[in-house]
């Protein structure tokens, strides 16, 4: 009899069994070592899995996250891990757990879910939308030379004291959207598990970045990664708490030339890469449209998003094929004091789905911009009706990265 239900930690080898076959990975199952999986870094009951009998046939990982939101923290789950057996495709397999997994979700107060997709357009089916572009930038080293701060780098092993690290993340996450805390989950285990990697072996350093004050401002955590021969200096993180920060962790780039001939980093858009060098031309940039977000709960995500100065209102109409818990009208009244959001009867002033409502509510797009997606007019994913002028002050832009990778 099919079933729909999260995993035990002794099931867990059957989902990594799978993500092997999935993403072309290679493992050999007959040694001891690789029949034991660490349920520290992925619990067990963070998975979902459909099953035959006791054969998974299906299943993700549904990670519990707290996530930056307009000033807030708000639950998030990560959805990773996401793969079906070969001979199970097409059988709706993923579309039936999410039926599951979404509407539980919106119980257990969870407002937003991430994900980095395969296929945009496939989890466009269940209600996920980009929400976040990164800028893919290769700049040499070389080029970066100029950029000199007074201030130390402290080199962080495994094991190393993490709580200056935690200070500048917790700075830098504070009004960025889809901002992830590492103070979430107990035991330090966010942080033990950033901090593992022995450079020696791996080729993965972290430096603390302090001023000339001795004030943590930033860390840069690199890897060397080999193209056509190159070494180049590939950033896996780089977190800051203000512009001296910034260029504070940039600084180690110049002083490497020698050693890397590229600097790359997948950086947040909210940052114009074109400042790191006098010679823009020498700065190759490309869009990376990487992370998708879905709203799990539209009634918190309305009361707790960014409001305009003054007061004012709007009705939205708002339709989710996912979780029907959030398909109705919105009254959304704002003013000093916060926002009050209630269900209506009355006409809405905007209408749309949950995949644009997303974009707007997390400020990756302008309502001016949102009116020129390819959906609309076609499918009416976004009308606007009246009170335009509300509704242009009420969705802005504002800064977003999604600063975990899952």
């Amino acid at each position: 009899m099919p079933e729909i239900r999260r995993l035990e930690t002794e099931e867990l080898l059957q989902l990594r069994k799978i993500h092997t076959i999935v993403y072309n990975q290679r493992k050999d199952y007959s040694k001891e070592e690789n029949q034991k999986l660490d349920p520290y870094e992925h619990p067990a009951d963070w998975a979902w899995g459909f099953f035959d009998g006791k054969k998974l046939l299906a299943g993700m990982f549904e990670v519990d996250y707290l996530m930056r939101f307009d000033g807030h923290s708000v639950k998030m789950s990560g959805i990773s891990g996401v793969g079906t057996l070969p001979e199970m495709r097409k059988g709706g397999l993923v579309r039936q757990i999410f039926g599951k997994l979404l509407p539980e979700a919106y119980e257990k107060g969870v407002v937003f879910s991430n994900l980095t997709p395969f296929s945009h357009d496939f989890y466009r089916k269940f209600g996920y939308e980009i929400t976040c572009v990164r800028n893919s930038i290769t700049i040499s080293t070389g080029d970066l030379s100029e950029i000199r701060m007074k201030g130390e780098f402290t080199h962080i092993l495994p094991g190393d004291d993490t709580s200056l690290l935690a200070e500048v993340h917790s700075a830098y996450i504070e009004n960025i959207n889809h901002g992830i805390h590492r103070d979430y989950w107990p035991d330090n285990r966010a942080w033990k598990i950033f901090t593992k990697d022995d450079p020696y072996t791996t080729g993965t350093y972290l430096y603390l970045w302090k001023d000339e004050n001795g004030k943590a401002s930033s860390y840069i955590k690199y890897h060397d990664v080999v193209e056509d021969g190159d070494h180049n200096m590939s950033v896996y993180e780089l977190a800051f708490i203000n512009k001296k920060g910034l260029y504070g962790a940039l600084s180690i780039a110049g002083g490497l030339s020698a050693q890397f001939q590229n600097f790359k980093w997948l950086m947040p858009a909210f940052i114009d890469p074109f400042d790191f060098t006098g010679d823009a031309w020498s700065v190759e940039t490309e869009l990376k449209p990487r992370d998708m977000t879905r709203i799990i709960n539209v009634k918190t995500a309305l009361e707790l998003m960014r409001r305009p100065h003054g007061e004012g209102e709007y009705i939205i109409k708002v339709t989710d094929d996912n979780i029907s818990a959030n398909s109705g009208k919105y009254l959304v009244q704002f003013g000093a004091e916060g926002a009050k959001v209630s269900v209506t009867s009355k006409n809405e002033d905007l209408s749309c789905d949950i995949l644009t409502l997303s974009q707007l509510v997390t400020g990756y797009r302008s309502l001016e911009n949102a009116m020129y997606s390819r959906s609309t007019p076609e499918s009416a994913a976004l009308e606007v009706i009246k009170n335009e002028e509300t509704l242009k002050r009420v969705f802005t832009l504002r800064p977003q990265h999604v600063t975990e990778y899952f």
